[in-house]
């Protein structure tokens, strides 16, 4: 029979062990880069067709690598201008913040046909937008010649006080006139120095895996995080097959 010194000793070196043996699995079930959750809009790639997007994105719309502060494998997200050889832009607009009068500076570049616009507009509509306000609308549409189709990025903006009104939508025009939603932000006052939303912009329009079928390349902005997604459109359907890259600050 073991002695009362000797049963604590014991006690006390299993209870060590146990110790010992959980932080060896805390420690090798924490994720490669350090971070103990995982980044939401940059999931691991699982198989090869989702590493050759990857690579096709690096290769045509990535800068800078590593950049800003991460993620490691991340880049500079660089627009190609114009778009891919498949697309003719006929509509365009930029928009800077104004810091003089306090207000969204934005300038369109040709116009979208009246179908686009009163296709889109319903559509619009729907998010919050009032029917009179389709000034305060800026549109780039790129058409498809080879297929019919035109993809539309529709963005409302208005000032109000110190506050912006904001509306966004993200669309593709099939020949039959069907409007299909990619993404869409309901219109919603915001603050103009801290953006709490989710973007989305045209960035190509790009065969990205090989099959001879284009997807949409999009750019999303999260404030200070942007990154890449790719929405496939085979069958009438559309699906998000990557996201990922870029940079946050």
């Amino acid at each position: 029979m073991k002695h009362t010194g000797e049963l604590c000793t014991s006690l006390a070196a299993q209870r060590f062990a146990v110790v010992a043996a959980l932080t060896l699995i805390a420690t090798f079930s924490t994720p490669s880069n350090g971070q103990a959750e995982r980044d939401p809009h940059r999931p691991a790639c699982s198989d090869l067709h989702c590493e050759q997007i990857k690579s096709f994105l690096k290769a045509h719309y990535c800068g800078e690598s590593p950049y800003g502060n991460g993620p490691e494998d991340g880049c500079e997200i660089r627009r190609p201008n114009p778009p891919g050889k498949s697309v003719k832009v006929t509509a365009d607009f930029d928009c800077n913040w104004g810091e003089t009068n306090q207000k969204p500076n934005c300038k369109q570049r040709g116009q979208p046909t009246s179908q686009v616009r009163d296709m889109v507009g319903r559509e619009m509509r729907k998010l919050g937008v009032p029917s009179k306000e389709g000034r305060q609308t800026y549109f780039v549409v790129w058409e498809e010649p080879s297929s019919g189709r035109s993809f539309v990025e529709a963005r409302y903006t208005r000032s109000w006080k110190e506050k912006l009104m904001f509306c966004k939508l993200i669309a593709i025009i099939d020949g039959k006139s069907y409007v299909r939603v990619l993404r869409k932000v309901k219109l919603q006052m915001i603050d103009p120095d801290v953006r709490a939303l989710t973007e989305w912009s045209l960035l190509d329009l790009a065969d990205v895996n090989g099959d001879g079928h284009f997807e949409v390349i999009l750019e999303a902005d999260d404030y200070e995080n942007h990154w890449l997604e790719v929405v496939s459109l085979q069958d009438g359907d559309t699906r998000t097959i990557f996201s990922g890259l870029g940079y946050y600050l």
